[in-house]
């Protein structure tokens, strides 16, 4: 409450919020978390629907991941200045661990084809399926956004001349691109956030819960996606049902 006994505007805010976002926000304020968490977005054989749903995020936006928790964004290919040499130099820091890499994001396939050298699609005179098979391996979190980057998507239905791959699905099957038993320095095996695209605010709101330490909200299912969004269905509870 401010002096003049008008609620402040994060007050009013706040109470617009779901639980789980609030719940986050509290967290923030009360334990005053200030650490700065490096997060590295990464495209792979995608629409670039995925950072068209990022962007729209409202609970919290794209802006409240910088300003609010502290979230550094190293390089997004639709959101960073950098391009050229300046992203090589980022990348070969993080690889010799002078940045740290908290969180991995990859949108999209990993393409390794033709013949399993990933040359459909090169970044930087390397296949960028080696550049994110070094990330991950990197990161303290691995976060698939989207079908695509979760189990194929589109682009791995047969015949699949790209040789499309999920991080660590192909369609149902547990494995894709960096097999089934790889889990990120934090222990975890990839988070998948599905979705074509992905909910923007479930992508935002998870990357919240690791940025402040909630890890019980990255409780993952079966598919190792986060329960806290994927353990309920929007019928349920349905009174024709």
């Amino acid at each position: 409450i401010k002096p003049d006994g008008k609620r402040s505007s994060l007050n009013k805010r706040s109470k617009k919020l779901n639980k789980f976002y609030a719940h986050s926000l509290k967290r923030l304020i009360f334990l005053e978390v200030k650490k700065v968490v490096n997060l590295l977005w990464m495209h792979g054989g995608a629409c670039n629907g995925n950072t068209q749903s990022f962007l729209n995020a409202e609970e919290p936006t794209v802006i409240d991941l910088v300003t609010d928790f502290g979230i550094n964004i190293l390089y997004h290919h639709s959101l960073s200045m950098e391009f050229g040499e300046q992203v090589r130099r980022l990348y070969e820091q993080i690889l010799n661990d002078e940045i740290p890499l908290d969180i991995l994001v990859v949108e999209g396939t990993i393409i390794q084809g033709p013949n399993g050298t990933g040359h459909y699609d090169m970044l930087m005179d390397r296949p960028k399926k080696d550049w994110i098979w070094d990330f991950s391996h990197k990161a303290q979190y691995v976060v698939a956004i989207g079908d695509c980057a979760c189990w194929g998507g589109i682009p791995a239905t047969k015949p699949n001349p790209s040789e499309s791959i999920g991080l660590q699905y192909m369609k149902e099957e547990r494995g894709g691109f960096l097999g089934a038993q790889f889990r990120s320095k934090a222990g975890l095996p990839v988070i998948n956030i599905p979705g074509c695209p992905a909910h923007p605010d479930w992508v935002t709101q998870i990357l919240v819960a690791i940025a402040t330490g909630r890890l019980e909200d990255v409780v993952l299912d079966d598919l190792q996606r986060p329960q806290t969004f994927f353990k309920t269905f929007t019928q349920t509870g349905c009174t024709r049902v």
